[in-house]
Order: C-alpha cells, then structure tokens, then sequence
C-alpha cells in the first residue's frame, strides 16, 4: 500500500476505495461475465499485503465501544463500496460480477453530461494509424470513462461496421472531475474551430500536445 497503515477505520476505509478495489477491479477482469466471490479476491489480497499482525488488530466499531479485527473492517467495506461505487454488481449470496460493457460505458456517458459531477476518471484520445500525422493537426476522438479501462471503452466504441481499421490510443490522463475536463477540452477546440463536422462526435483537428496542454491548464483550476 502506498499509505503507511493504521488501525482505524478511515484507514480501512480509504485503502478499501483507493488501493484495494482497483487491485480486485484488475484480478476480476479474469472473469469475464461469470460470477465470483469477492471476498475470495479480498483475502487473497489482504494476506498478500498485510501482516497476520496488522489484520488482527482490533479497533472500535462506530459509535460503540465494542471493538472488532481490522480484517472484518475490510470484509464490511470492500463489498459495500464494490456495490455503492458500481465496481460490482452484487448478484447475492457472496458473489458479485462485472458490469457488462455496455452498461459500463452508458454509466460513463451519464456522467459526461454531468459536468458538476466531482467523480475522477480517464480522459482518452484516439485516431487511426492512417489519419495520424507527424508535426501536423489531424483528427483525434477525446472522451472520457469512468469504469478506469480506457483501451476496453474505445474498442467498444469502435465495434460499428463504419470503423476501417482498429483505433490507436494516443494518450490517457487520470484526471479530477473528469466529466468537466472533458468540458473543457471539447469547449477550448472548438472554440479554436478545430471541432470536426461528421456523424461521429467529440472529433477535433488537433494534436495531442494541444490536448495535453488543455488538460493541464484546466487541472489547475477543477
């Protein structure tokens, strides 16, 4: 873990959301659309990172004196923010499931029309080989996910017969408030008249240097 640890619950809390999760997220991929027990990763994982020591270490419930093992922490908070942050979908008796692309990716677009949303995300940009020039302006996608697989979100975008060869992603940023950077990107292109005229939207004349430039600016004040 990259925070020292803690024997408190806030501790738990923020490992659980920050660390642990998207180490399970990675694990789960494995399983495609079939069912698994969360809480067989989670040990897994918590053996791996934690010492018997650590897990063991008793702090108090909330709102209660009655203590209970840092290991139960996790076991409570893992799965209540798999289910409440829409990691998993929560299919009973123990088991959990990945969200379907398809639903992953409508999620995504709710909250790019959200841009009061304070959620963080990947901000993508992508092209095809034979439209990408050196030193020149061409036509790139900038979009934006939220389920922190940015290669799966522009496959599926490109999964439509219209599509004449496979997408190559020129850069990803994690960013703070992800629906508003992406705002902002798209707002500053097509101020600067680089928004493209075409079916597909979120298409701009423009370079990746130039997208990176925004982002950062606009990093600076979300």
């Amino acid at each position: 873990m990259t925070t020292l640890f803690e024997p408190t619950r806030s501790y738990v809390y923020n490992a659980a959301r920050y660390e642990l999760l998207p180490k399970i997220a990675e694990i789960a991929r494995n399983f495609g659309d079939e069912p698994f027990l969360l809480r067989d990763i989670t040990k897994r994982l918590l053996s791996e990172t934690y010492t018997q020591e650590q897990l063991d270490t008793r702090v108090k419930k909330a709102k209660s004196d009655v203590t209970e093992k840092i290991s139960t922490v996790f076991g409570f908070y893992v799965p209540f923010l798999a289910e409440n942050l829409r990691v998993f979908e929560n299919v009973g008796g123990g088991l959990f499931k990945n969200y379907s692309l398809d639903e992953e990716l409508a999620e995504a677009d709710a909250v790019a029309t959200d841009i009061s949303s304070n959620d963080s995300g990947i901000i993508y940009a992508y092209s095809f080989s034979s439209l990408i020039k050196m030193n020149a302006k061409f036509p790139i996608k900038v979009g934006l996910t939220t389920t922190g697989d940015a290669e799966a979100r522009v496959v599926q975008q490109c999964k439509q017969t219209c599509c004449f060869e496979y997408p190559t992603i020129l850069g990803t940023w994690e960013v703070k408030r992800v629906a508003a950077v992406e705002d902002a990107i798209h707002s500053t292109l097509e101020a600067r008249g680089f928004k493209r005229k075409a079916p597909g939207t979120e298409w701009f004349d423009t370079t990746i240097a130039e997208v990176e430039s925004i982002i950062q600016f606009v990093q600076l004040a979300v």
